[in-house]
């Protein structure tokens, strides 16, 4: 399989709604954002190892009001956790856009997402 390439080597920038795949970890200690980690889907017993995706909720401009200050724009993503077997949870984080660029590269919806989803509707 080759070798994924960060947002920044292909020339690529972000977009809104899009789910993009940390290269490599992030972080350090307790607030370290791995690029793998563990999930149980829904109803299964088996724990998979996956790729940590992150989606794009919002691009922001410089200096705006609520992320701090960058002098470039700011993505705003969210990544899913698995805080207990059958129970995810959702989290945010903020990138200056040439960070961001760095750290990910193409990516695809992850199989959490479906049962992010079927969670938050009370399925």
């Amino acid at each position: 399989m080759a070798e994924i390439q960060s947002l920044s080597k292909t020339d690529e920038t972000p977009t809104r709604g899009t789910w993009y795949r940390l290269l490599s970890d992030y972080g350090e200690g307790v607030g370290m954002l791995t690029r793998a980690h563990r999930y149980q889907p829904s109803g299964g017993a088996e724990v998979l190892e996956s790729d940590r995706m992150l989606l794009v909720l919002a691009i922001v401009e410089p200096a705006s009001y609520g992320v701090g200050y960058s002098p470039e724009h700011t993505v705003v993503a969210m990544w899913l956790e698995q805080a207990a077997p059958g129970r995810l949870s959702q989290h945010h984080i903020s990138f200056p856009m040439t960070q961001f660029t760095e750290l990910v590269g193409p990516g695809e919806e992850p199989p959490e997402y479906a049962d992010w989803q079927a969670q938050a509707a009370g399925d």
